[in-house]
């Protein structure tokens, strides 16, 4: 302990505190207090924990805590996160899973914090930081700090933290979920008390672990989880489910799931994506879906409506699609670009698509280049397109014309945009095709096994889509939700039955 000295107050006395060589003493007296007790010297630069407990009136407490702030790290170097308990912890920043029920080290009275430099996980504006405290106690304790530093100093982030009432739904990890219902968490300030002492961590770790590099051609490994980010290209494909069909039938005995999360008439920007909120929201709501999937890669495809939009120009286009991909990068996720499809050729009163191609090719060559400069797969839907789709269409016809070439055409797609059923059964051998290398051959695609696995995969797709875009979504976790109590908590329900058909699916591989 340093001594403190008192001295009653009275001129002659603040002299003497004021006077030179008491100073020096009394700095001599500090620096040989601290270097006695080198602990209390390390002490002085630790982050202040914010504590917090909860009880139950039996054994096998829990808690759910959330943290929305602004932490403001844009001229930050590093953004360190301390998290602490002799307790299991689940931690999310942003959607991203860091921690998951992990139970800390613990030597002898000691428990050692967990450290991770979260700055690549953080971003402008609003944030969430979330806890899942699990113990076999009555009680459970864990203590947190967020702080944020450069060369000119350190400085701590505090702010208010809530508590869940009672076990909450999917998604309250993520920073749109409604929380309003949920009560202040109250920090505490007598823990961790007796129960131990808290080792910091001397080094602050990387939130998530590096995407494995992906090379071409693309090939599928055991235990990867797929989704397909973008606008209607990838929608709408869950209508027929050629694409992900024609994938599963070249993973042989390999574990792989795909979750489909296109929205059509989508930007880059999430236009469509906002419901009743800004674009802006909207975009933050699918990046942290797409957390929440916690996916190994992901096949992302915009371009199309971006050309055909006023106000959005190539190189806005490039600008945001590096910003998701530096956001889905910072989460450990391996990216592929896929390029827009050009448009075909339709019976009037539709216009030309050659008054289109030319805008999107300019939005395709983009993506190209974004793509070789991040170092990532990319897969080009459009040059040639239109030549393989009748080529394919020829395979599938075994041979025999149809009436005009305007029939083809018409098979193919329902007004130039939007392919068909046929048209998906095409334009997906095409993109196995240019992704893994595989001849864009027709055959099997007739086949018994070939449709009894398509039909398993549209089953799947329709749960998730009612699991991740429920019709009643407003009521669900929205600004209604309070109308009719906790129906989101059957959001989970699906899970099971999305689960025994991707076993059903293994097994028709």
């Amino acid at each position: 302990m340093v001594p403190v000295v008192a001295f009653p107050y009275s001129p002659a006395a603040f002299s003497v505190l004021n006077a030179p060589w008491f100073r020096a003493c009394v700095i001599l007296a500090t620096c040989c207090a601290l270097l006695e007790n080198p602990v209390a010297a390390r002490a002085q630069d630790t982050p202040a924990l914010q504590w917090f407990r909860t009880e139950t009136a039996e054994s096998g407490a829990s808690g759910w805590f959330r943290w929305v702030v602004d932490p403001s790290v844009a001229d930050s170097e590093f953004a360190h996160l301390s998290i602490v308990s002799d307790d299991h912890l689940s931690l999310y920043v942003n959607g991203q899973r860091v921690m998951k029920n992990v139970l800390l080290t613990k030597a002898g009275d000691s428990v050692q914090s967990a450290g991770y430099n979260v700055k690549s996980l953080l971003r402008q504006g609003r944030n969430t930081i979330a806890v899942e405290a699990n113990s076999e106690d009555k009680s459970l304790v864990f203590g947190i700090s967020l702080v944020a530093g450069n060369a000119a100093g350190n400085r701590s982030i505090g702010g208010s933290w809530k508590l869940a009432p009672a076990r909450p739904p999917v998604g309250w990890q993520q920073t749109d979920f409604n929380d309003r219902d949920w009560p202040e968490a109250k920090t505490v300030a007598d823990e961790p008390g007796q129960r131990y002492l808290v080792k910091l961590a001397a080094e602050f770790a990387p939130p998530v672990a590096l995407a494995k590099v992906r090379t071409a051609p693309f090939q599928f490994e055991d235990g990867d989880r797929i989704v397909f980010v973008g606008a209607t290209f990838f929608e709408r494909a869950q209508l027929s489910e050629h694409l992900e069909t024609a994938l599963t039938g070249t993973l042989g005995d390999k574990h792989v799931t795909f979750r489909n999360l296109g929205w059509s008439a989508d930007t880059v920007y999430a236009d469509s994506r906002g419901i009743f909120d800004r674009p802006e929201v909207g975009y933050l709501r699918m990046v942290e879906h797409i957390r929440a999937e916690e996916p190994t890669v992901a096949f992302i495809c915009y371009g199309q409506n971006e050309a055909l939009t006023a106000g959005i120009t190539p190189e806005m286009y490039s600008e945001q699609l590096g910003r998701l991909l530096d956001e889905l990068t910072a989460s450990g996720i391996a990216c592929v670009l896929v390029s827009p499809h050009e448009l075909l050729p339709t019976a009037p009163p539709i216009p030309s698509p050659s008054r289109f191609n030319s805008k999107i090719k300019v939005y395709a060559d983009a993506t190209a280049s974004l793509a070789q400069a991040k170092g990532l797969l990319y897969v080009d839907l459009f040059n040639d397109f239109t030549k393989r789709l009748l080529e394919i269409d020829s395979q599938l016809a075994g041979g025999s014309q149809r009436a005009s070439q305007e029939a083809v055409f018409a098979a193919l797609s329902d007004n130039g945009v939007h392919l068909t059923d046929h048209g998906y059964q095409c334009a997906s051998l095409i993109l196995r095709e240019r992704l893994l290398n595989v001849p864009a051959e027709a055959t099997g695609t007739d086949s018994a096994q070939y449709e009894n696995m398509r039909s398993l995969i549209v089953k799947k797709n329709e749960l998730y889509f009612h699991r991740w875009r429920p019709q009643n979504i407003t009521y669900l976790f929205g600004f209604r939700k309070h109308e009719q109590g906790n129906n989101a908590a059957d959001i989970a329900k699906f899970d099971p039955f999305i689960q025994d058909l991707e076993k059903q699916i293994h097994e028709l591989q």
